[in-house]
């Protein structure tokens, strides 16, 4: 809220990042496999490995990252916080909040996603688990249960199905080969539905042509204007008639959940939450009585962002769900790191394992409980494998996306906003295992950064349609289209080029000004803030992202008391500065560590810098972890210090998303671990304040005084307003599509390196199916684009026949004769994509 009024410690002149060292990635195709050992993670620097100074680069001047005046240097976004994973919930009744429904998602296939837009590229071993059946073959083999599924936290399905049982009566079964472009069913039976609720996960395949599709709900409005939204499409009306009359209330006021159980709703702040099965777009809900209900105008600038991040739910990572990562520890030799080795090992229970994990890390009593806290907004990382999966990516494909449509449910019926972060790119935009792929970046760098990143835009334009739809606007009100592509690796130029062509892509969905679409967050890639002041003078509605940690580096050393004045002498006149000359801006990862303690905070395997456990690490070790590994050491004093840091971080970050919500348990010695980052742990034990406002003014208390952002951005093209979408000539040139070069491809070899061409379907994205009311009539859930005369490109795809590099470890060495290569692109492509009927 406030700058320093101290002058910040002298800053390096020139200050010098860890290169990326070549450090042993994810295996693809056959790893080296060794015996296992008896403690999955006991030899952790074996073949499989990569280095942990490639995923936490030790920093060698603390001021690097988000040090004081922290708008020159970046943020010490997530430099370090690559390997976070955790499990279920701690909660004793956590079970009982599952979501009960079985998925249906086994209607038919994503349109856009047929074989022919899969490069060509050799398959090699699954390196499944418990398996020898290839990732070819065309038998039953992906589903499967076993006693362990009962094991750590995670429990097997009631059923599970063959692939042939999961889709619909007379739907053709496909091969295996093309499995991949259609919904996986997940459940007991194709439609299960709570009882009272009348929601079926149901799978529209619908192409945007005449607003025909697969949807539900009638009524009107827009963003913010409207309690309702318009459908775009029709359905029919399933069977099970719920009542049409709405269901709303407050503060204990009973609510019936998607499983069909109850509870009394906890809800001091004034909080409404709305559910009518007769309009399930109804957008009437409130979180609290500070923040605009869902059809109300959300006024950047004088409504705050008081959220937390969905981590590890639809993009697993270790540190947040560590006891799904310790079952899965070892197969065969492969370390589970990441969310690519943690598939592989799953083998033939990749599909059961991840659904349960889907269905029980975060469900609807989650919602309730973040708008029960004082909070109104939630970022939810989703991965690019919820769209789709090409050949070589291991991942469960498509699933994760039912339970994205199930978040907007819940988020409307509790009145919170969603910030829809776009958490991995094809190839690995950063190198983390947040990324998918723990190793090299393969995204704007290699031979294979100009076709990954064609893939990703693509899967943009995508999720760009779909939110935008009038049924969708009102609770995604935020877009982070790419998260945290690493600038120390990619370099400003490649990067700003993509985020340009990004940002073009989505405003030709979208429209221009306010009420057009989602407000776009643009991360500062770990440059600093400042370094992107300037960019895109004139854009749309982007907010610069940052993401602030001061761990990850040099450890804070001091008192209890000095440490908890940091925050505020760190990041306050940043914040202020970046409102002032940028516009809109958010912090969209911060928590309450003030050091790196904690079970593979770092990286999995790799220690912390704290005690000195971190290879490599030089800087102070204040001390042993033991205490801060275990909440249940810490006393009121420990505690009254943590609430002191996290309430300075609201203070100076202003707008601002917690990471994360909830770790799940360990396996080990202590369960619920990395109580810094556990949000809904802090709250019920006094180092989360139980109002975020109770943070403000923190900053002014500790001394820290300067400016303030008054509330009022200095051009109104910033939120949508009178020159918005007038971005100067000479800075869209400045930054053209392809980029120029990449920091390991020289410009003169960009022609040479392959590409994918303008020849697919465009990918719609399927929605939600609801219960009419009655059985005549039926409801609009939208046909998945937005926009149907939609002039961009057609989708990227595989020139037949052609072997392209591997996707994730390509390699830097152009070859003749690439794929693709010095193909010239249509700016435009020549049709809407083609509508498609589901199956019967």
């Amino acid at each position: 809220m406030v700058s320093r009024s101290n002058p910040p410690p002298p800053l390096p002149e020139s200050p010098q990042y860890t290169a990326v060292p070549a450090g042993e990635p994810s295996p693809q195709g056959s790893p080296n496999r060794g015996t296992e050992s008896p403690d999955p993670y006991a030899n952790l620097s074996g073949a499989n490995l990569p280095s942990s100074s490639y995923l936490s680069p030790d920093q060698p001047d603390a001021a690097l990252l988000g040090r004081p005046d922290s708008t020159v240097y970046p943020a010490p976004s997530i430099i370090s916080r690559d390997s976070i994973g955790g499990t279920p919930s701690a909660s004793a009744s956590r079970a009982s909040w599952g979501s009960g429904i079985a998925l249906a998602a086994a209607a038919g296939g994503i349109a856009g996603t047929e074989g022919g837009r899969r490069p060509s590229v050799p398959r090699g071993q699954s390196n499944l688990a418990h398996s020898s059946v290839g990732w070819n073959n065309t038998s039953d083999d992906r589903i499967s249960t076993s006693d362990e599924d009962e094991e750590q936290g995670h429990v097997a399905p009631a059923a599970a199905l063959s692939e042939k049982d999961q889709y619909p009566a007379g739907y053709p079964y496909p091969a295996k080969k093309t499995r991949k472009g259609l919904w996986i069913g997940l459940g007991v039976a194709a439609l299960i539905v709570a009882a009272g609720l009348g929601i079926g996960l149901g799978v529209g395949l619908t192409r945007n042509k005449s607003g025909t599709g697969i949807g539900s709900g009638t009524g009107t409005g827009n963003t913010g204007s409207s309690s309702t939204a318009k459908g775009t499409g029709t359905a029919t009306a399933t069977t099970s008639a719920p009542s049409a009359t709405a269901t709303t209330g407050g503060q204990g006021s009973l609510i019936t959940l998607d499983d069909g159980s109850t509870m009394t709703y906890s809800n001091s702040f004034g909080g409404k939450w709305v559910w009518d099965a007769a309009n399930p777009f109804n957008n009437e809900a409130q979180c609290n009585s500070w923040t605009p209900a869902l059809n109300q105008n959300w006024t950047w600038g004088v409504d705050k962002v008081y959220g937390v991040n969905l981590g590890g739910w639809l993009n697993t990572e270790p540190f947040i769900v560590s006891s799904l990562y310790e079952k899965y520890a070892n197969v065969s030799g492969q370390t589970a790191i990441d969310e690519y080795t943690l598939s592989q090992n799953m083998g033939n229970n990749l599909t059961a394992a991840m659904t349960e994990h889907y269905d029980t890390f975060i469900t609807e009593q989650d919602f309730a409980e973040i708008a029960s806290a004082g909070l109104n907004w939630v970022r939810i990382p989703l991965a690019h494998w919820a769209i789709e999966t090409w050949e070589g990516e291991p991942y469960l494909e498509h699933v994760s996306w039912t339970y994205f449509l199930k978040a907007i449910k819940w988020a409307r019926k509790y009145g919170i906003r969603i910030n829809l972060d776009f958490h991995t790119a094809p190839g690995s935009q950063n190198g983390w295992n947040h990324s998918g792929h723990q190793g090299d970046m393969n995204f704007l760098a290699s031979v294979m950064g100009l076709a990954n990143a064609q893939r990703m835009l693509d899967y943009i334009r995508t999720l760009a349609q779909f939110i935008s739809q009038p049924e969708y606007a009102p609770v995604v009100q935020m877009f982070g289209f790419i998260n945290e592509p690493n600038g120390n690796g990619l370099g400003k130029a490649p990067i700003g080029s993509f985020y340009m062509e990004a940002y073009k892509i989505i405003r030709e969905v979208t429209g221009i000004g306010e009420g057009n679409g989602a407000m776009l967050s643009m991360h500062d890639g770990f440059l600093g803030m400042t370094s992107w002041f300037g960019f895109m003078t004139g854009a749309d509605r982007v907010a610069l992202d940052q993401h602030s940690y001061m761990v990850f580096q040099d450890q804070p050393t001091g008192t209890l008391d000095q440490i908890a004045q940091m925050p505020c002498q760190w990041w306050a006149a940043a914040t202020n500065t970046s409102s002032q000359t940028w516009g809109v801006n958010t912090a969209g990862e911060f928590s309450a560590a003030s050091n790196d303690c904690g079970l593979w905070v770092n990286n999995v395997g790799a220690g912390s810098r704290y005690d000195g456990t971190y290879a490599g690490y030089t800087g102070p070790t204040p001390g042993s972890c033991a205490m801060w590994n275990d909440y249940t050491q810490w006393n009121d004093t420990v505690k009254a210090s943590v609430l002191h840091f996290t309430k300075g971080s609201m203070d100076a970050l202003q707008n601002w998303f917690f990471w994360t919500w909830k770790i799940g348990n360990s396996t080990g010695t202590i369960a619920q671990v990395n109580p810094f980052w556990h949000y809904r742990l802090g709250l019920a034990n006094g180092w989360i304040p139980t109002d975020p406002r109770q943070a403000i003014g923190t900053c002014a208390q500790d001394g820290v005084s300067g400016t303030n952002f008054g509330g009022t951005y200095s051009s109104p093209y910033m939120t949508g307003g009178a020159g918005a979408g007038t971005i100067a000539a000479a800075q869209t040139s400045s930054y053209p599509w392809p980029p120029v070069s990449f920091t390991n491809v020289a410009s003169a070899s960009m022609k040479s390196i392959p590409q994918y061409t303008q020849t697919g379907t465009p990918i719609t994205m399927p929605a939600m199916t609801f219960t009419a009311p009655s059985a005549s009539s039926t409801i609009n859930a939208g046909t998945g684009w937005y926009k149907a005369n939609d002039a961009s490109r057609q989708a990227y795809a595989a020139i037949s026949g052609c072997a392209y590099p591997a996707e994730y470890s390509a390699g830097a060495a152009v070859s003749a004769n690439a794929c693709g290569a010095g193909l010239s692109q249509a700016v435009r492509r020549a049709a809407q994509p083609a509508e498609t009927a589901p199956p019967s």
